[in-house]
């Protein structure tokens, strides 16, 4: 193992120069996706890198980016490490406040913005910060606009080419200064609770997960990903800009979320990661389309899943996987590919679900259906990769083998602790809690987990554990898990810390169930409406009681709440990986979990 590159923009250019006409990134423009090519790409950060050394910027002084993912994104997130800067992202849900404390924490000196909507946000807080230049994306709404330190970004790239011009050795001197152990990357954990915190990531912890990644599942320069995900978190750096990089496959930008699903079956790519919330949002759409189709394809589909979850469950290369294949793949070619191909997964051939936990039935129904959809786990601080399941090596319920060069064990009382290049530098300007994170080379994680035969298993947040009053200990995302594997549940908190029994708040799954209510002439008139009427509430105590019979008793939820509004990252009830803040819940409805217990 080992990358022969002294940082990672050097990596970069070196695909540059490599792969130069093929296409590096697509963008959709007025209904047509605009190709970009490696040349134009490397170009752009050339340029980019420029403007911003012509701008002042020093070694490891920081550079933030405001908005979602598009081209620009990458080009100036790789411009800013070209320069010897620091990349810091942020979310493009964030409140001005939020964005005041990350750019005043980080100590940013150049901030690239989206559009109008962010560039509002900023002005808003403008005179807190201490920033030399703000350069703006998109000019759409803002003609005529024009503030002192304020620039669009068609004026910051002539720049950057008119510098470039005038001292062409500008950017490879600042390159031959990169050391591995700079930071390439601060990022902003949005964690459940508190302020986020500023990782450092380093080029070689970067280059390191680049080629484990690629050691544990190699990609190819055919491939083409689909970019949705935020890139201010780190999974999206990852598969965007990491491993796209080093293998040379093509990224493909969606147009928003909202159009995630058509931008997926035009592209089809061939690799597809998501959150556990997709990949259910996904499985609960199939499964009432099929409900709505014809008596004959009903049973077509129920069969050739029962069929393709045996196989899964059969142990490969046994007299009982064989019997089962001949089965199912006949049923696979007439129902299920068909199915893959409106959804836009018949070319997947790496499916990754992380971020979050789900439930191991998700990763067995996927992989009935034809998607080879695996699990991994890792966390900001390990630079987004500890485990992987590899091809061919699944085991449900468990989260992968570590990494190649990453060693993981359990401490004693449980904790997952892990070592290895992949390990971050710390958090900016927190040496305290650096020093209690990280202990002699080991990042204890503050997951709780257990190894079998290699295999990592994780059971739950440390600080989420469920001690009840009779002392059982519970791990309430494995419960969570199974909640909201029903089309009807989005999401679950189970609560019953120092408690008798169990109970759950539980957030409906809108567009499934108004569409259940509308089936069976159920009225109702906002969300909240929904969430009270007893017919629905039927519908989840019927969801609900299904997953008990699959729980020990002492696991069994009592009682139950529907909550009467939608989840928002804004609103601080989830996080932009859409993780759940528990402890924001359970202040907010402190009196509706105390009438669960009434």
């Amino acid at each position: 193992m080992g990358i022969d590159a002294a940082n990672f923009p050097a990596l970069f250019f070196r695909q540059v120069e490599r792969l130069k006409d093929r296409v590096a990134l697509r963008r959709k423009e007025y209904g047509i996706w605009k190709r970009i090519s490696w040349k134009e790409y490397g170009q752009s950060v050339r340029e980019a890198a420029a403007g911003i050394i012509a701008a002042g910027l020093q070694k490891g002084e920081r550079v933030a980016i405001l908005g979602d993912n598009r081209p620009e994104w990458l080009i100036c997130h790789l411009a800013a490490m070209t320069a010897g800067g620091v990349t810091c992202g942020i979310y493009s849900t964030s409140s001005p406040d939020q964005v005041a404390y990350e750019l005043k924490h980080s100590e940013t000196k150049i901030l690239f913005v989206e559009n109008e909507e962010q560039l509002d946000k900023v002005l808003l807080i403008l005179s807190r910060l201490d920033l030399s230049l703000m350069v703006v994306w998109d000019a759409k709404g803002l003609w005529g606009f024009s503030q002192p330190g304020i620039i669009f970004f068609d004026e910051f790239m002539a720049k950057g080419r008119a510098y470039l011009e005038e001292h062409p050795e500008c950017i490879s001197a600042r390159m031959a200064v990169i050391d591995p152990e700079d930071t390439a990357m601060l990022i902003y954990t949005s964690g459940t609770t508190g302020r986020p915190k500023g990782a450092m990531i380093t080029h070689r912890n970067i280059l390191f997960v680049v080629d484990a990644f690629m050691s544990a599942n190699p990609f190819y320069k055919s491939d083409e990903m689909l970019s949705y995900l935020p890139l201010a978190h780190i999974y999206e750096n990852v598969i965007s800009l990491f491993v796209a990089a080093w293998s040379g496959g093509t990224v493909n930008f969606v147009e928003s979320v909202d159009t995630l699903a058509l931008n997926l079956k035009e592209v089809s790519p061939t690799i597809f990661a998501g959150v556990p919330r997709i990949w259910e949002k996904f499985a609960s759409s199939i499964e009432l389309k099929m409900a709505d189709s014809t008596l004959l394809k009903r049973i077509l589909y129920r069969l050739a899943v029962q069929v393709g979850l045996r196989r899964v469950h059969a142990k490969k290369k046994t007299k009982e996987y064989y019997l089962w294949g001949l089965l199912y793949w006949p049923l696979y070619w007439l129902v299920l590919y068909p199915l893959k191909r409106q959804l836009g997964f018949e070319r997947v051939r790496f499916a990754g679900s992380a971020a979050a936990p789900a439930a191991p039935e998700l990763f067995e129904y996927y992989n009935a259906l034809g998607i080879p959809l695996r699990e991994g786990y890792g966390q900001t601080e390990s630079t987004g990769m500890i485990t992987l399941t590899r091809e061919g090596r699944s085991r449900w319920g468990y989260v992968g083998e570590p990494i190649p060069g990453c060693e993981v064990k359990i401490a004693d009382d449980g904790e997952i602790v892990v070592k290895g290049p992949n390990v971050f530098k710390g958090y900016f300007k927190d040496p305290e809690l650096t020093a209690s994170t990280i202990k002699d080379g080991w990042l204890y994680t503050g997951d709780i987990g257990t190894m079998k035969d290699g295999f990592l298993k994780i059971v739950d947040r440390k600080k989420d554990i469920i001690i009840t009053a009779g002392g059982k200990n519970i791990t309430p995302a494995f419960i969570e898990n199974k909640l909201k594997f029903s089309p009807y549940i989005q999401d679950a908190v189970v609560i019953g810390d120092r408690r008798k029994y169990l109970v759950s708040l539980i957030l409906i799954d809108e567009e499934n169930v108004a569409k259940y209510a509308q089936d069976h002439q159920i009225p109702y008139t906002t969300f909240a409406d929904l969430t009270q009427n007893p017919e629905i509430k039927k519908l989840i105590d019927h969801e609900v009681r299904e997953v008990n019979k699959t729980l020990a008793r002492v696991e069994t939820i009592k009682r139950f709440a529907l909550i009467p509004r939608r989840f928002y990252a804004e609103d601080g009830d989830v996080t932009p990986t859409q993780k759940v803040k528990r402890g924001n819940l359970q202040q907010q409805y402190r009196d509706l979990i105390e009438s669960l217990y009434s």
